[in-house]
């Protein structure tokens, strides 16, 4: 029963997580149509900001941590189930948001046509680079630096890189011919792998050092 209830909370913050992100892309595609890209990347940093400050779970701010503990399997399942939470949630937000904002609907059209015309192995390095942003935007959150939210979500959403709860957004959007082929399934697990290898870099080159490890993996 405790087990049942600790899943539950767990599942709660996955889901609030994929709400933030959201209304992060939400924002970010309206300031696109807009002509404010810029401004959107910043604002943007607002979904991680209330994910960070809340403690909600969210797949690309915990998976690189799993290289700090690979023999806890009960970490790598909880990993899991946010993955799957965070994907649903956003994916059906992006369905709803895509039937009452007629203006984002066109711009995650030609973002997402865009993502599935690249090549799977720029799509694996593109998820590497922001899972390894990501990572940065979490672990200097949880040393006390705040402000690195509001410096690498911008950097990875002006580069490009691929993340693969907001891409899930994107996807809900738009939807269409393309939303369950094997192609945008590919896409979609190929994102997912590459967020969680950059998001494991950090972890992976400083595990030798004690201090990274005391300080980074009890707090996940």
């Amino acid at each position: 029963m405790i087990k049942f209830v600790i899943m539950l909370a767990d599942i709660k913050k996955a889901v609030l997580s994929g709400i933030m992100i959201s209304v992060g892309g939400a924002i970010y595609l309206s300031c696109i149509a807009k002509g404010y890209t810029w401004l959107g990347a910043v604002l943007f940093a607002a979904g991680l900001y209330t994910i960070c400050e809340y403690g909600f779970n969210l797949y690309t701010g915990k998976v690189g941590y799993i290289a700090f503990r690979f023999t806890d399997f009960s970490y790598v399942r909880l990993v899991l189930l946010v993955l799957i939470c965070n994907l649903l949630t956003t994916f059906l937000l992006g369905i709803l948001l895509r039937n009452v904002f007629p203006l984002i609907k066109q711009e995650a059209e030609k973002i997402y046509a865009a993502k599935l015309t690249v090549p799977y192995w720029k799509s694996f390095v593109s998820g590497i680079f922001c899972g390894l942003l990501m990572f940065l935007s979490v672990d200097t959150w949880k040393r006390g630096s705040k402000i690195g939210c509001f410096i690498y979500i911008p950097v990875f959403i002006l580069c490009g890189f691929d993340h693969s709860i907001a891409n899930s957004l994107y996807n809900g959007i738009a939807l269409g011919e393309h939303t369950f082929t094997v192609q945008n399934l590919l896409f979609v697990l190929t994102v997912i792998a590459g967020n969680a290898a950059g998001g494991m870099t950090v972890p992976l080159l400083t595990r030798g050092n004690q201090n990274e490890t005391q300080v980074s993996a009890p707090k996940q």
